[in-house]
């Protein structure tokens, strides 16, 4: 029987560990680490997010990156790696490094690779932002993300101020400069986009204290299964992200049709071995 239904006593056994992987699904936003309100300036009407799930980014935009090197857009989506966005700047007193200190530290925790498995852009929403400052920014972080490929896999974008509000406005990231000030800051939501290799919109995440499993099932979904194994499949397959908790919740029809089309599998199976077996025997007696 085990040689008949290996995939079959697979998702058995998932199933039967869903009560503890539930369990890492169900951890909620640690609320008293996210000081966002606190980083936002006052002015910040018209800084948030607009759902735009399923929006094309402008492909045919041209940035230059931390090396003041061109890159079309469509260089960076190669049509199988998940690609993760941040929008942010390096002058940024406050929120940008939260948000990139957070990022780095959730995907230290996720055992997907950098290039073997996703791509991550960060796009400076300001468009005075010298090459040096965007070099030394993608220089910390590459070194705290001390993972094999980063250094390719995470691209640093600058662009001008039109090329930045097209692709901003193409994920729904709404952002201004903060006026009254001696520098230059921007009022801007604290959000992680994740984009399919294609450059569709596919999932937002909060930015900042994001569960490493839920960011790692947004990416095995956003590439369509085809990074991650079996358990991501079905997890991808059974639960659905919920924004109101911030991490991914079951959908009880569709694990009742995978406990019944297991169910359907192994009885099926295990008729077909007692007919076998029963045939044998006729055989072996008239013999």
């Amino acid at each position: 029987m085990s040689r008949r239904c290996p995939l079959t006593i697979a998702l058995v056994a998932i199933l039967a560990g869903q009560a503890s992987a539930m369990q890492v699904f169900d951890k909620p936003l640690n609320v008293e680490r996210d000081p966002i309100i606190e980083m936002i300036p006052s002015d910040a009407v018209g800084a948030g997010v607009i759902q735009r799930l399923d929006n094309q980014v402008p492909l045919d935009l041209v940035f230059k990156d931390e090396n003041d090197v061109e890159v079309h857009l469509s260089s960076l989506f190669d049509g199988v790696h998940p690609v993760l966005l941040t929008l942010n700047y390096s002058d940024c007193p406050q929120l940008c490094s939260i948000v990139l200190n957070s990022v780095v530290g959730t995907l230290n925790e996720v055992d997907l690779e950098p290039g073997e498995d996703f791509r991550l852009i960060t796009l400076s929403i300001n468009p005075e932002e010298l090459s040096e400052r965007t070099s030394d920014t993608k220089a910390k972080y590459v070194k705290m993300y001390n993972r094999e490929g980063v250094q390719d896999a995470w691209t640093f974008l600058r662009g001008t101020e039109q090329a930045n509000r097209s692709f901003a406005d193409s994920v729904g990231f709404g952002y201004h400069k903060v006026q009254g000030v001696s520098t230059t800051e921007y009022a801007h939501p604290a959000t992680l986009i994740v984009l399919t290799p294609e450059g569709h919109v596919s999932l937002y995440l909060s930015g900042i204290n994001d569960d490493p499993a839920t960011v790692r099932l947004a990416l095995v979904n956003a590439s369509g299964g085809s990074i991650g194994g079996l358990m991501d499949l079905f997890f991808t397959t059974c639960f659905r992200y919920d924004e109101t908790k911030g991490k991914y919740a079951p959908i009880a029809r569709r694990i009742l049709s995978i406990v019944g089309a297991v169910f359907v599998v192994c009885f099926a199976g295990l008729l077909i071995t007692f007919r076998v077996l029963e045939n044998r025997r006729s055989a072996e007696d008239i013999a």
